[in-house]
């Protein structure tokens, strides 16, 4: 059984199968699937507002992927959520079960200098994302090949 959530646009309940609220028209990206590669012509015509959780994204700013990862911090602590890809920026939402369910982190694409694939297990690979003050943060996900050519692509369409 699928709970009802409510639109963080209008507050209405709306079908978390329909990502559409049915009452003001916003889509809300939901968890679903592993992994999830959008088409972003779905989205670059369509004048409504687009959620991930309750984080409204900008003007003509329209998602790419998302997908289950963990904010890796050292081979004992990490933090699971969902990543977010767009034409803007990368975003990673904590879940609820975790120590820290209130963690955000976000970066713009225009601040990511270079992202690397790195090894983990055999079905999860760790990406490593370079901000202009060379910080490295690094996420653990499935299809690490798949997230780094996205995420190539889309720093090479803001460059």
């Amino acid at each position: 059984m699928v709970k009802a959530l409510n639109c963080p646009n209008c507050a209405a309940t709306f079908d978390p199968k329909d990502n559409v609220c049915e009452y003001c028209g916003s889509y809300i990206i939901t968890p679903k699937g592993k992994q999830i590669t959008y088409d972003s012509n779905d989205f670059k015509l369509a004048n409504k507002k687009i959620f991930f959780r309750e984080i409204e994204m900008n003007k003509n700013e329209f998602p790419i992927r998302s997908g289950l990862g963990n904010m890796y911090y050292s081979v004992t602590k990490s933090d699971g959520g969902r990543l977010l890809l767009t034409n803007q920026r990368l975003i990673f939402c904590a879940h609820a079960i975790n120590l820290n369910p209130n963690l955000y982190w976000e970066v713009y694409l225009d601040e990511v200098v270079r992202t690397e694939l790195g090894l983990n297990f055999f079905i999860t690979q760790k990406i490593h994302v370079f901000d202009e003050e060379e910080n490295e943060t690094i996420f653990v996900v499935y299809g690490g090949k798949h997230w780094i050519n996205e995420l190539d692509h889309a720093l090479n369409r803001i460059k």
